[in-house]
């Protein structure tokens, strides 16, 4: 074979295997931290203030404000959890508030706590992560009626 035939296959295999190993890489950076998403551009809303003696109406706030979680176990029954006080912690040890029987679950996996009139979702720096409607949750994140949670295997829908 003429020698400039092996130096162009010699390239084309040390192209491939870069091409390979950026595309492992981006796979092991997809997997941690989940897909990059493009936001839509927003329209801008305009702030209305209420007529003069107008109440808010009280739908509004309590529609969105969940009062219970559902817990869907990998291999159980569902279990409803009510939210009550300053909130709770989710994990596979015996000492958090609500432990989950699953492998893949963190010891300290997650934690719901109470943040003004609502209630947020933070991650405690678990393995696997926590996912909020199929978003990695990277910082403390509102709850509404309606969310799903996933916790490892676990699925937990937050209700009203």
């Amino acid at each position: 074979m003429p020698l400039e035939l092996l130096t162009l296959l010699k390239f084309g295999l040390l192209l491939l295997l870069y091409l390979f190993l950026a595309s492992t890489i981006r796979a092991v950076v997809v997997d941690l931290y989940g897909p990059k998403r493009k936001t839509a551009a927003q329209p801008k809303r305009i702030a209305v203030a209420p007529a003069a003696g107008a109440t808010p109406d009280p739908r509004n706030k309590t529609r969105r404000a969940p009062k219970e979680l559902v817990l869907h176990h990998p291999s159980g029954r569902p279990q409803i959890v009510a939210l009550h006080g300053d909130g709770l912690t989710l994990g596979r040890a015996t000492y958090v508030d609500l432990p989950l029987d699953d492998v893949y679950v963190s010891d300290e996996h997650a934690q719901i706590q109470l943040d003004g009139d609502g209630w947020v979702v933070r991650d405690l720096g678990s393995t696997n992560g926590t996912f909020l409607n199929g978003a990695k949750v990277t910082r403390a994140t509102p709850l509404s009626s309606g969310d799903q949670l996933r916790l490892g295997k676990t699925r937990i829908e937050v209700r009203r």
